[in-house]
């Protein structure tokens, strides 16, 4: 295991290991670790250096800093491939998503003991972002119901957009929807 996370995250070396740490607490592997992926034999694996390159940013100015505040921070998924996008939204073989995790610039997180909106709150007042989504959060479910999603791109790519947004269950016609803030579904 190499310790990588010095290297300036725009020369982070394409052929790291897994093992190798790409930030104080997280290595190479949980930028791609998905439990689905293993279940389904989906490679979910970086195509370029560009996507692991941005995924390293994400772990430095998102994840590894939650975990430094709040002393915890479990990763649900960073990369994503098109392939792993299908699969999780069923989607046909020549559809391309164009969700940032395909491109290494998100991550779907959680924090045990603190409810996902308040996770959401903190992201938004503490940490650069491009957005911030609480998602699937129902306080009847319980706190830690849902999950947030934070992506963030680095300063020379464009401005990060700072969009807070929620994907709440909408009653009266059954679906999720995606609306403006930080809020539960009712």
């Amino acid at each position: 295991m190499a310790d990588l996370s010095n290297v300036p995250w725009e020369q982070f070396p394409f052929e790291a290991k897994p093992e190798d740490l790409a930030s104080r607490d997280f290595n190479v592997l949980s930028l791609t670790k998905s439990d689905i992926a293993s279940r389904r034999g989906i490679v979910n694996a970086f195509p370029s250096a560009t996507e692991l390159r941005f995924a390293v940013y994400v772990v430095r100015t998102v994840i590894q800093p939650i975990k430094n505040a709040l002393g915890q921070c479990h990763v649900n998924s960073v990369f994503r491939s098109q392939a792993l996008e299908r699969a999780l939204k069923a989607k046909p073989p020549n559809w391309t998503s164009k969700s940032q995790h395909t491109q290494g610039q998100a991550c779907d997180i959680e924090v045990p003991g603190m409810t996902t909106l308040a996770l959401a709150q903190w992201v938004a007042q503490n940490l650069a972002f491009d957005q911030v989504i609480c998602e699937c959060y129902n306080r009847a479910e319980g706190p830690n119901s849902g999950w947030v999603h934070v992506s963030v791109v680095p300063p020379s790519l464009r401005a990060n957009r700072r969009e807070q947004l929620s994907y709440v269950f909408d009653p009266r016609t059954g679906d999720f929807v995606y609306v403006q803030g930080l809020v539960a579904s009712s």
